[in-house]
């Protein structure tokens, strides 16, 4: 197609054609897109918070997942990552490890950030400084690259993988209900662990694997558990009432309202354990009912076998660490342009304005032809009109 001067005009797709209207709806999608995935700030870095529980990322762009793994992982580069697990939080996810390919861990228990650790250095590009290889959000994050978190612990998820089945975790692909091991903090498919209660018969899942290596767990109020009987890897048959038929209570020791971590510790057992009752189950999941950990027994022998396990946490009410609320993610592009030219002294303002009156300028001289000719302007002319534009900014700044 000719325009009336004889020059050729663009010829485009109809798949590349976008409106304006089309291309502001598209940009309000993405940006409600952007606040609803990551709507808390990301200033801040949790490692001055040491071991806490939070929500946690791990990079497999700066870690080597075990050969194992490798098919999931990002594809070899020549410069090969460490092969260690290394988690970090919601904020180094974004200021230190944007457009590598990271993967979302959800909450874990008592962990500190590795971003910028002995474990987690941030893979650098090509032409950038050593210092891009440190957290961006620690202080003295410099003398951080010999320090490692001792007290964290790690496990296949921080690789992508889940479940006993060790599947990786895709998003875009899962289509089943994946529930949480209250003690480990993994994730297992509802079909890999077979029979379920319903949702409102429980609260927390114990998964079998901590009902093994745990005895703490099997001293736990069994009125207050539903005990899942494993047949060929798969809990086949549900049960809350034959244990408990045979534990006994002490009669002034029975139970009451009150939690029992609120009373004097008492010097012997609330509960008498039958114990080839408890091991005869063996293996075996447990769906905890609500308020079930505040009838947890903590007489002197009950407590040692659960500090000895490193189940203290148990008694604990336990907070998450959250990223704080970013009010600005609901605003649009526009409207935050808008706040930040009114929080401007006059000079700037003005300097602001005159700088997008000349933008506005150009860009309808730009256009004019378009409109002449009748053509259609696509997103790629846009984008080819603020290339340009940056060259010859760029070129001011460097003459």
């Amino acid at each position: 197609m000719a325009t009336d001067n004889g020059t050729a005009s663009p010829v485009h797709g109809a798949e590349s054609i976008i409106t304006a209207c089309g291309y502001l709806s598209e940009q309000a999608a993405l940006e409600r897109e952007a606040a609803e995935v990551l709507s808390g700030k990301f200033d801040e870095c949790t490692f001055d918070k040491g071991y806490v529980n939070q929500p946690l990322y791990a990079c497999l762009t700066c870690t080597q997942p075990p050969a194992k793994y490798q098919s999931n992982a990002s594809e070899p580069e020549p410069e090969q990552p460490p092969s260690e697990p290394a988690g970090m939080c919601y904020s180094c996810s974004i200021e230190c490890h944007a457009g590598h390919n990271v993967i979302e861990l959800f909450t874990k228990r008592s962990f500190c950030c590795d971003c910028g650790t002995q474990r987690l250095l941030p893979r650098s590009q090509p032409d950038s400084s050593n210092n891009n290889r440190c957290c961006q959000l620690k202080k003295l994050r410099t003398a951080l690259a010999e320090t490692e978190n001792s007290k964290n612990k790690y496990n296949h998820n921080f690789w992508g993988f889940y479940c006993r089945c060790d599947k990786f975790y895709d998003v875009n692909v899962e289509s089943g209900i994946m529930i949480q091991c209250f003690v480990c903090n993994d994730w297992f498919h509802d079909e890999c662990i077979g029979k379920i209660p319903e949702e409102d018969e429980y609260t927390d899942h114990i998964c079998r694997d901590c009902t093994a290596k745990y005895s703490a767990l099997r001293l736990i109020n069994s009125d207050k558990a539903i005990y899942g009987r494993i047949f060929e890897g798969k809990v086949v048959e549900l049960e809350s009432s034959s244990v408990a038929a045979a534990v006994s209570l002490p009669a002034d020791l029975s139970d009451s309202d009150e939690p029992a971590r609120k009373k004097a510790r008492p010097d012997m057992c609330r509960r008498r354990r039958d114990t080839e009752a408890v091991d005869a189950r063996q293996p075996f999941d447990m769906f905890m009912a609500d308020g079930w950990k505040e009838h947890i027994c903590t007489c002197i022998e009950c407590m040692r076998e659960i500090e000895k396990d490193g189940l203290m946490f148990l008694l604990k009410e336990e907070e998450v660490v959250e990223p704080e609320e970013d009010d600005t993610r609901t605003e649009s592009l526009y409207e935050s342009a808008l706040r930040q030219l009114q929080s401007m002294d006059r000079s700037q303002a003005v300097d602001a304005a005159a700088a997008y009156h000349s933008l506005s300028s150009k860009l309808k001289e730009y256009l004019r032809p378009f409109a002449v000719s009748g053509a259609v302007v696509t997103g790629q002319d846009i984008r080819a009109f603020f290339d340009n534009q940056k060259n010859l900014d760029d070129n001011t700044i460097s003459s």
